[in-house]
């Protein structure tokens, strides 16, 4: 593909002829906003498109009030960066802002980059584009003080008890129940040292002068989280483009993303089946193993396969 191609936007505008005519800080935001609103409005979801004027109110807000973007809209650039976010943002049909955001924008070497929650993956797994699952997924920490038993044949989790008034102890892992749209139930789980690896094998968390990415440095907690839901929605990413696209729309993420599954519709749907039919024989299992990861960073203990694990094991 040409460099002027590559250089163009949705609406056929180059990133010179852009920068040109948008201005900066809020009039800037609000110019962008205006002149390329129909331009993100063609790309997006259904439900982004049905209440796109609140959804751009809510996306200029969070914006315009976050300290850590002043330097980003400061810029003509940095103005276009949060236009190409606003973009992925509505092909995903991901809600920007709000105190429990499924996007949000934060700033690196003078762009925005647009960072999905774990709780926005879930969300396209189950409304984006070619969505797979019925619902959003609930990502469920676990911690080492915690009773957990799960049946995978039956996709239920029998147990998750713990004290809520005492020290749970340190966060042991993370499992999510998933249901598809043929019925079937799957409920993935991964160990903390799994996560450390991911992370340490493809998460970018330093810049190239070497400080903290903004992202990590402002809440390592939810981007562990996130890696951990972007391990658990492996299987879900195969068969889904829109969530693909979700875990790979950051700009500098380099965690190695599932290729979405372009095969029609008919076959995936019976692959669908074929996997639920291997779940229903006899035992539980306690754990299942979603996608192999690279045996270079694969820890020690591990998930094991499907069939492993005695009926009603507790997990960590």
């Amino acid at each position: 593909m040409g460099k002027t191609k590559q250089n163009q936007t949705a609406g056929n505008q180059t990133t010179s002829e852009a920068l040109t005519v948008w201005g900066t800080g809020r009039q800037g935001v609000q110019d962008m906003l205006s002149k390329m609103g129909a331009e993100i409005r063609s790309v997006a979801t259904p439900k982004v498109g049905h209440d796109f004027d609140t959804w751009t109110k809510r996306a200029f807000l969070e914006i315009t009030n976050r300290d850590e973007l002043k330097s980003v809209v400061a810029t003509r650039e940095g103005v276009f960066s949060l236009y190409k976010c606003l973009v992925k943002a509505a092909t995903m049909g991901v809600q920007i802002g709000g105190q429990f955001p499924q996007a949000y924008f934060m700033p690196a070497e003078g762009k925005a980059v647009l960072v999905i929650s774990a709780g926005g993956l879930g969300f396209v797994a189950a409304h984006g584009p070619g969505a797979v699952l019925r619902y959003a997924p609930e990502l469920v920490r676990v911690y080492e003080k915690d009773l957990l038993v799960i049946d995978q044949a039956a996709g239920e989790v029998r147990k998750h008890q713990f004290n809520p008034f005492v020290d749970r102890g340190k966060l042991v892992g993370w499992y999510m129940r998933q249901m598809y749209l043929d019925g079937h139930v799957e409920i993935p789980s991964v160990t903390v040292a799994k996560v450390k690896s991911i992370i340490d094998a493809y998460s970018r968390t330093t810049t190239a002068k070497g400080d903290m990415m903004p992202a990590w440095k402002k809440s390592p907690e939810e981007m562990a989280d996130k890696t951990a839901a972007k391990h658990l929605l492996g299987r879900p990413a195969r068969l889904a483009e829109g969530l693909a696209m979700a875990m790979s729309a950051e700009d500098g993420d380099d965690y190695e993303q599932p290729a979405p599954d372009m095969r029609d519709v008919t076959e995936r749907t019976a692959d669908r089946l074929e996997h639920a039919a291997e779940g229903l024989g006899e035992g539980t299992v306690a754990e299942t193993k979603v996608e192999p990861e690279p045996a270079a960073v694969e820890p020690a203990g591990a998930a094991q396969p499907a069939g492993a694990a005695p009926p009603d094991k507790e997990l960590f």
